[in-house]
């Protein structure tokens, strides 16, 4: 595990050495895209180190994590629409008498794309509520519009405050791993 950690924040450091490249960008996407089906990507924390390096560029680094994550979700959905909770079995085997999912499902019934639009605002894990919302019949462009506009909130006001604020971050719940894992300490 600590190999893992040591390996990420050597490769989140090589990326941001190359912050002003015009490829940068869309390769924030692309890893807010991943973390939907790798976890182990500190997108929050490449996203507020990128806006601390560039703070003028904030808006930009908000806006391209926010489409990666909801295109992600979209294909995330598309695939449970496809294949069904199968899909999800084959890899997680006893997800729907675990606790969490039960937890998750219970909400959704109660909450419906409230929930999914919760979930995308805060640092929850994010598949559970996709999930649920295309076994609901939720069509996929509505689950990509709600993602968008939650992830879009979350990821803007991170990256603005990554720029604006520093030492405010250090306080924030749930990413002082992330930071560590980028290097920020």
């Amino acid at each position: 595990m600590e190999k893992l950690k040591h390996l990420i924040t050597h490769a989140v450091k090589l990326l941001q050495y190359y912050i002003d490249r015009t490829w940068y960008l869309p390769m924030l996407s692309l890893l807010a895209l991943l973390d939907n089906y790798i976890i182990v990507i500190p997108i929050d924390g490449i996203l507020i180190s990128s806006s601390m390096l560039k703070p003028k560029k904030w808006f930009y680094f908000g806006f391209f994590v926010a489409i990666g994550s909801a295109i992600g979700a979209l294909g995330l959905a598309y695939i449970i629409r496809v294949y069904g909770i199968q899909i999800v079995e084959s890899f997680f085997p006893h997800i729907q008498s675990s606790s969490s999912w039960i937890r998750t499902q219970s909400f959704f019934d109660q909450y419906g794309l409230w929930l999914l639009f919760a979930v995308a605002v805060t640092p929850f894990t994010q598949q559970p509520a996709i999930i649920l919302a295309v076994l609901a019949g939720v069509p996929v462009l509505q689950i990509f519009l709600i993602e968008f506009l939650g992830r879009w909130i979350k990821f803007s006001l991170m990256a603005y405050v990554g720029s604006h604020a520093p030492n405010l971050i250090k306080k924030f719940w749930g990413i002082q791993g992330e930071l560590h894992e980028v290097g920020i300490d």
